[in-house]
C-alpha cells in the first residue's frame, strides 16, 4: 500500500492503520501454526516428559483463543473499507478508536501467549 503526496491525513492513518492490521493478522496465523508445531512436538518426540503437564493444555487453549482473534481482526479488517466513507470528526474517531481496542488485544494476547511459550520451553530444559 502506497502513501501519496495527495493523501489526506485520514487516508494515511488508515492505510497506515491497515498495514499494521495486516502484520498483526500475519502474526496470528503464525502463532497458530507455532502452537501446532508446539503440540505435535509433544506428542511425537517428548510425550513422556510432556503429556501431563498444565502447560500443554495452555498452550490448547490459546490456539483456540488465537484461532478466534484471528476471525475478529479478518472480520474487522473487512470492514474498514467502510472507514474510508467517514465524513465528519466522529465516524472517524470511531474507527481510530476500534483499531486502538485491536492493538491492545493484540498486543495482550502475545503477551499472554510468549509467557505460556517460555513456560513450555522451560519444561523441556528441565
Amino acid at each position: 500500500m502506497q502513501i501519496y503526496n495527495h493523501d489526506s491525513q485520514e487516508s494515511i492513518v488508515l492505510k497506515n492503520n491497515l498495514i499494521e492490521l495486516n502484520n498483526w493478522i500475519t502474526h496470528l496465523g503464525y502463532i497458530f501454526s507455532e502452537i501446532d508445531n508446539l503440540l505435535n512436538l509433544r506428542q511425537v518426540e517428548l510425550s513422556n516428559k510432556l503429556e501431563q503437564q498444565p502447560v500443554v493444555a495452555k498452550l490448547s487453549i490459546k490456539r483456540e483463543e488465537n484461532n478466534i482473534i484471528l476471525k475478529n481482526f479478518r472480520k474487522y479488517k473487512d470492514g474498514l473499507p467502510k472507514a474510508m466513507e467517514c465524513d465528519d470528526m466522529d465516524c472517524d474517531m470511531f474507527y481510530v478508536n476500534e483499531h486502538e481496542k485491536f492493538r491492545k488485544i493484540y498486543m495482550a494476547h502475545v503477551e499472554k501467549y510468549r509467557k505460556i511459550k517460555e513456560e513450555y520451553f522451560n519444561l523441556l530444559r528441565r
